[in-house]
């Protein structure tokens, strides 16, 4: 009879199990339910900032806020640019845990409304749902910045497909521009890959993601703020002793109440090892498989 009672919860267990797979993510990115609660607290502090612009004037005093919330969350700035690196190729997860922060916002506004409280434009906007797609824009091409120069044929070639340029307005709100391209077939080790786009920022915050995995299952990784307009680069230097297996990362955008930004002439070129900058990583990091 035991037997008999195992296998009819068989079912019902397979199906709490892929429930939970579902939402597994692996050590050191957050889950979706931490994520969701970190999403919530980085709202009503943009919320707060918006409703207090004479308090706040400068980046290092948001800035403050911001660290402030991740040391709430026992978490570093590192910590959650990593998870978002795993999120901006897991989108479904990600808006997932976008979806509960917008339900759990949704519930303090309804009580704030319940008990009279102020009903105001800043707590209307965090209720805003993400959109993680753009208005193309057209008919503007910048030139190309002269780093990115081509050397003979095959040496340098642009691994960039689908759309290259993108208008984000309000609408946007909060979101990512993600790649992920396969290295091609000329790929030599120690190539250097360089992301590059020309910026309108429009006073929104933009940050910037380019990683590398290699096929022994370790990743080089750069993130950066961007807090000016014209060219970004990022470049990330591949270990001339390994193999390149993929290319991706994201620029990721929070777009301000009445705001427009513009991203431009996306480009993603992979220039075979050159002695002279080889060694040049920057604030490039390895991270290694754990085993």
């Amino acid at each position: 009879m035991r037997h008999h009672a195992i296998i009819k919860l068989l079912p019902l267990l397979m199906v709490v199990l892929s429930l939970i797979s579902c939402d597994r993510t692996p050590g050191g990115v957050m889950s979706v339910n931490e994520m969701a609660d970190l999403i919530v607290d980085l709202q009503l502090a943009e919320a707060y900032i918006d409703a207090h612009l004479n308090e706040f004037n400068g980046d290092s005093s948001k800035m403050v806020v911001k660290q402030s919330i991740y040391k709430k969350h026992g978490i570093t700035q590192q910590d959650y640019d990593s998870s978002l690196v795993w999120y901006a190729h897991n989108m479904e997860l990600y808006t997932k845990a976008y979806d509960k922060a917008i339900g759990k916002l949704k519930k303090r506004y309804d009580k704030l409304n319940k008990n009279g409280g102020e009903d105001n434009e800043h707590a209307r906007d965090i209720m805003t749902e993400p959109t993680h797609d753009a208005t193309p824009r057209s008919g503007h091409t910048p030139r190309h910045p002269a780093r990115l120069a081509t050397g003979s044929k095959g040496d340098s070639i642009d691994l960039w497909q689908g759309r290259r340029d993108y208008m984000l307005t309000q609408g946007a709100r909060r979101g990512f521009i993600t790649f992920d391209f396969a290295p091609d077939a000329d790929k030599q080790p120690g190539d250097r890959y360089q992301l590059a786009y020309k910026l309108l920022r429009g006073g929104n915050e933009f940050k910037v993601c380019l990683s590398v995995d290699y096929t022994d299952g370790a990743t080089a990784q750069i993130t950066r703020g961007t807090n000016s307009d014209g060219w970004v680069t990022l470049d990330v230097q591949s270990d001339s002793t390994r193999h390149v297996r993929r290319v991706y990362g994201y620029v990721s955008y929070d777009i301000k109440r009445g705001h427009t930004a513009f991203v431009d002439s996306l480009m993603l070129m992979r220039t075979h090892m050159s002695k002279s900058n080889y060694g040049y990583i920057n604030a490039q990091r390895l991270l290694e498989r754990k085993k």
